[in-house]
Order: C-alpha cells, then structure tokens, then sequence
C-alpha cells in the first residue's frame, strides 16, 4: 500500500509539474500601461509587435529570443490578435509551440470602451500609445529610459 502511494504522488507530481511548464503568461495592455512598461527596469527592450497569423512573425521568433538572450535585452512581445477570441486561443498554441512564456495582447476593451466593429488593432493602440510605425512583425528596440534606437519591421536591420 505504501508503494502504491509512493507511486501515486511521483506520478501526480510528474503530471503537475509538466502541466506547469506548459501555461503561457498573456497580459492585456492598455495603450497608457505600454508607455509604463517601457520605461521600468534598467535595460534595454526589444518591443516586438506580432500575431498568431503572421507566418514571418512566427519564423522569426527563435532567432529574435536568441538574439535578445545574448545581447541582454529584455523582450516585450504584442500581439495584435484580438484578446478573449478565438484568436487568443490560437495565440497560446503557437506561444507553447514555439516555448514563448509571455506576451501582451493588445486590450480590446480599454482601447474601445463603448464597443466598435471596424477596427484596426494595431494601428488605434500605436497611435495612442505614441508609436509612429507599426507592423507585424514590428521591432523597436529601445533604450533604459525608454528612447527608440532603432525600429523596423525587419529583425535583420536592428540586428546590424
């Protein structure tokens, strides 16, 4: 009976910690948090701007978490996929398939209050967040206080 037991909780714990490894943080971002958020901490921030049905944001993410894990930088991913949709169902697949542990996405209610149909995402949260270009995929690193260095929707050119 005892081993039974033994069994069940290295078993039960096998089963834990392999469903813990496997969740994904995503955190609605208002366009007022994203002006917070890049501007705490002391280093610098790559902010990436993606979407689950982007083919060449998704292509480029292992190359784009190399780079910053070397470089330092501490990565803030967007999405633009539409947040509590099916779209962010979508969004949680690919970021375990990828063993992306976080993102934003961008929060629909904060950014239309009074509700709409026809909406551009991305483009209405980077107006109102102060952000002159935009894209998926769309890089901007950034400074410790928050200054753009360099932005382009090419991981190549903020790479060089």
């Amino acid at each position: 009976m005892k081993t039974k037991r033994i069994i069940f909780y290295i078993l039960f714990s096998i089963i834990l910690f392999s469903c813990e490894n496997k969740k994904v943080e995503i955190k609605k971002l208002s366009p007022n948090e994203y002006k917070t958020t890049i501007k705490k901490g002391k280093q610098k921030k790559m902010i990436h701007f993606w979407a689950s049905y982007c083919q060449p944001c998704i292509e480029e993410f292992p190359e784009l978490i190399e780079y910053c894990n070397n470089e330092k930088i501490l990565l803030i991913n967007i999405s633009s996929d539409k947040s509590d949709s099916k779209m962010q169902e979508n969004m949680e697949k690919i970021m375990l398939r990828l063993k992306i542990k976080n993102s934003y996405i961008i929060n629909f209610n904060s950014l239309y209050p009074n509700g709409t149909k026809n909406v551009n995402l991305q483009e209405d949260f980077c107006k109102k967040a102060g952000i002159k270009n935009w894209g998926n995929p769309y890089y901007i690193l950034v400074d410790e206080k928050g200054n753009t260095i360099k932005e382009s929707s090419e991981l190549k050119k903020i790479k060089n």
